[in-house]
């Protein structure tokens, strides 16, 4: 029997893109996801951290195991991302 995804995982630290959202859970990861334009989701970048966020979901992987690819991805398209 596989495990339920559990959205509400913690990230090891909050990231905030600042006037955007701040990142907090799985789930808020996930909700930036579904608002990335389509070609940006497409790129193996982001498509890595999908998978981790949905290991990370499943209890298959560590939170930091999607934060700090997060962090990079986004450091990458010079989006503002600041711990909090």
């Amino acid at each position: 029997m596989r495990n339920r995804p559990n959205w509400s995982r913690l990230l090891p630290q909050p990231l905030v893109i600042p006037k955007v959202m701040k990142l907090t859970t799985l789930a808020d990861v996930r909700e930036l996801m579904r608002h990335l334009p389509k070609g940006h989701r497409a790129r193996s970048t982001w498509q890595h951290v999908e998978k981790q966020l949905n290991a990370a979901a499943l209890s298959e992987v560590e939170t930091i195991d999607v934060a700090v690819p997060l962090r990079l991805v986004l450091q990458l398209e010079r989006v503002p991302c600041l711990p909090q």
